[in-house]
């Protein structure tokens, strides 16, 4: 019986341990489909560039590739976050999962731990594959060219063109981070086709904010939109001023730390209802 703790390390391992033994196949199909399409992707840019010829342009090559790189990093991992409570989808595999003899946190650690910090580890490694398969096929194929692995210093400000700054890549990240934790909080609002759903929600938040402001615009300037637009440019200036990237960094940050947090709690509550 679960003592009253709220996290030991032995029971969230052997919780780990168990969603593993249990959806290994569902992981290494998801691996696999990672792998494919970034292998796809890698290989059509790479027989574009050598029909034009410009396969050995060097680091615009490698930001192009690693700019295409982040665009599926940002849309996987949204994905694979709005499954994270897979196993409360259907009443079977909910009162299973309930049953287990851990607690909700470390349910909810566990399930974190594989769509957010693990999928960054697959990621990666299925990058690398994708791009040792890109290498092999048109070394092959194109013997007279010289195909050379993407380099990822390109990624880093010091060598690439992506960021300009350590400091825009923390700001990307944790841009990142707020959106797949969006996913993170729709897949414990929505056990069935969260990630549909969280979409949709976001689009009818936008749009909500989007007519809230046009009607605030109107009311506020019903006959002078410029001084509306000189308010923005004056903001806009104050902005500049004031604000830095980190700043950014932390308000995301925040924000990432509030989805995460209601997310757990929405999780416990649910816990809660479906036991009774």
């Amino acid at each position: 019986m679960i003592q009253n703790n709220y996290f030991s390390f032995e029971r969230f391992s052997l919780l780990l341990k168990k969603d593993f033994m249990e959806s290994w196949r569902t992981i290494l199909l998801r691996f696999v489909t990672l792998y494919a399409v970034l292998a796809v992707v890698f290989c059509f840019l790479c027989y574009k560039d050598c029909q034009l010829g410009t396969i050995q342009a060097g680091a615009e090559n490698n930001v192009r590739y690693l700019g295409f790189t982040l665009f599926l990093f940002f849309g996987f991992g949204c994905i694979f976050a709005s499954s994270m409570m897979e196993k409360m989808q259907s009443k079977t595999k909910r009162i299973s999962y309930l049953m287990t003899p851990a607690t909700s946190f470390e349910k909810y650690f566990s399930g974190f731990v594989q769509v957010v910090v693990l999928f960054i580890v697959a990621f990666f490694i299925a990058f690398k594959l994708a791009d040792f398969t890109r290498v092999a096929i048109f070394s092959i194929c194109y013997p007279s060219l010289d195909i050379i692995s993407i380099d990822l210093r390109y990624l880093v400000p010091k060598n690439g063109e992506l960021f300009n700054s350590w400091q825009a890549l923390i700001v990307g990240f944790s841009i990142y981070l707020f959106y797949q934790s969006l996913f993170v909080l729709g897949s414990t609002l929505w056990y069935k086709k969260p990630f549909i759903k969280t979409i949709a929600a976001g689009v009818v938040i936008y749009l909500i904010f989007i007519t809230i402001n046009g009607t605030l615009i109107h009311f506020l300037f019903p006959n002078n939109l410029f001084g509306f637009f000189d308010a923005i440019r004056y903001c806009n200036i104050t902005f500049d001023k004031i604000s830095t990237l980190r700043n950014i960094t932390i308000l995301f940050s925040c924000l990432t730390l509030f989805n995460w947090i209601m997310a757990y709690f929405r999780f416990k509550e649910s816990e809660i209802i479906n036991r009774i």
